[in-house]
């Protein structure tokens, strides 16, 4: 008898290709097949879905062949992840545990990043975040007392093209008496109009976050984590940009899926982070929705926009 032929070795690049090929597809037809169901649902009001109603990703049922053929022409479909591992094709839902790539994972991520609506932002505005960690990591103080170890959460609204002040103020989270309000002078941030100018091409992306190609190779990976944690909070509300940026992340060396693991304010998700990267490095994303949660050291537990410093939103994401 003969023997049984092998497994087809196709390269990296070669499986990207073909994986690139087989999502512009399915994402194509979804967007067709989108425009056509909102041209029929404007001669039927009744059957308008609500503004806010999450965007889901939807199946085509068109698409499969090509997968099936894909798949046949590879073998299996299988995704390397940036640290070179291999798996198999995630499952429909990641609650009952991702078992697919951290590549795979973000390219998903940033599928669902791309259906968000973007948000719309006067310069007279402010970007509102409220968000849950660790008093150093959020900047709250509180008077009269030593360097507070405990939890803290915190609101600030910050000028979207820097050139009124801004606000944040403080709580503990075991201690409501613990309070702190203070205006931010200054821009010792990225602008949100300065986030807007960010190129949304992945590659483009992963030059900003490594800041300097002359860096050694040990200190490029830090530099790029930190800049993508500062980047993506506020990036939330720009959908192009979130999505280049987890493509881009997706490009970094040694990223790897962490199931079951919870944010800064105890909500559980599927995690990404990076090996030699700090425990605090780990991202969190809604298991279900994919949404960014934050990160297992600080939690984003709202985002939106509002037109004065000390007021709610006026929208939220």
């Amino acid at each position: 008898m003969l023997p049984a032929p092998g497994r087809p070795a196709l390269a990296q690049d070669r499986h990207h290709v073909l994986r690139e090929s087989l999502m512009e597809h399915i994402t194509g037809q979804a967007a067709h097949e989108q425009a056509a169901h909102e041209q029929t649902s404007t001669t039927d009001t009744s059957a308008a879905p609500s503004a806010h109603r999450p965007l889901r990703r939807r199946l085509v049922l068109v698409a499969a062949p090509l997968a099936l053929a894909v798949a046949v022409s590879l073998g299996v479909i299988a995704v390397d992840s940036a640290d070179g591992d291999k798996s198999g094709t995630p499952a429909a839902s990641t609650t009952a545990g991702y078992h697919g790539s951290a590549a795979q994972l973000l390219d998903r991520i940033a599928l669902a990043a791309a259906k968000r609506p973007a948000a719309t932002v006067r310069d007279d505005q402010y970007i509102y975040t409220k968000s849950q960690g660790p008093a150093a990591d959020l900047g709250v103080q509180f008077n009269g007392s030593a360097e507070y170890k405990g939890a803290v959460r915190s609101e600030q609204w910050d000028s979207v093209d820097g050139k009124r002040s801004g606000l944040r103020k403080g709580v503990a989270v075991d201690d409501p008496s613990k309070k702190m309000s203070m205006a931010m002078y200054g821009t010792g941030y990225l602008t949100f109009r300065q986030l807007q100018a960010l190129p949304t091409d992945p590659d483009a992306l992963l030059k900003r976050l490594y800041s300097d190609t002359r860096m050694p190779p040990n200190r490029r990976l830090p530099i790029a984590l930190g800049n993508f944690g500062s980047f993506i909070d506020n990036a939330t509300l720009l959908p192009d940009l979130s999505a280049g940026l987890y493509r881009a992340m997706a490009k970094l060396p040694g990223a790897h899926v962490v199931d079951h693991v919870k944010d800064a304010a105890g909500r559980e998700g599927i995690g990404l982070t990076f090996k030699g990267a700090p425990e605090s490095a780990t991202w969190v994303f809604d298991s279900s929705s994919l949404v960014y949660l934050g990160t297992t050291r600080s939690a984003l537990l709202d985002i939106g926009v509002a037109d004065k410093t000390g007021e709610a939103p006026v929208s939220s994401s």
